[in-house]
């Protein structure tokens, strides 16, 4: 109970506010006087003039015929959020696979360049370590040496340079 009791002073009774007075006045229904269901017939609620709700007998409504539209025509054929949906998963498939292609492309566009800068590389290496091929002038000289070996263990060795 949220108010307080009055007060009382000490020795005298105390009536308990949760038991109801026998000998107290009958408390009258807030809405007026009692009326029974089978009495009134049905009743609707109608919204009211100021938020709630308002009890009206069904006789008492007014009764308008509003015009009923027809229904809408049926469409024939594929369902057009059916065909967005499958137009999304089309498009996903399609950006996959183009995904898959374009990264397999780049992979190929990458081993082929690391294998020309291997190869660039393993040419440089042979032209600065190759002997003789520097600045550009000097001769060249071959040497051949010929041996001829005759009987009884004579040889013979001729030296030619070109």
């Amino acid at each position: 109970m949220s108010t307080p009791l009055p007060y009382h002073p000490p020795g005298e009774r105390v009536p308990d506010p949760l038991t109801s007075d026998p000998y107290g006045p009958v408390q009258q229904p807030l809405s007026g006087a009692v009326e029974l269901a089978a009495e009134r017939g049905p009743v609707v609620y109608v919204p009211g003039a100021h938020g709630g709700f308002v009890a009206v007998r069904r006789e008492d409504l007014p009764t308008v015929h509003t015009h009923t539209p027809a229904p809408a025509p049926v469409v024939s054929g594929v369902d057009p959020h059916a065909q967005r949906m499958a137009a999304k998963g089309v498009f996903a498939a399609g950006a996959g696979v183009g995904a898959y292609f374009a990264a397999g492309a780049a992979a190929i566009v990458l081993d082929s360049l690391a294998q020309a800068l291997i190869a660039a590389a393993v040419a440089a290496g042979v032209a600065i370590a190759a002997p003789g091929r520097r600045g550009g002038g000097g001769d060249t000289y071959v040497t051949h040496h010929h041996v001829s070996n005759r009987w009884f263990g004579r040889s013979h060795t001729t030296i030619r340079n070109r």
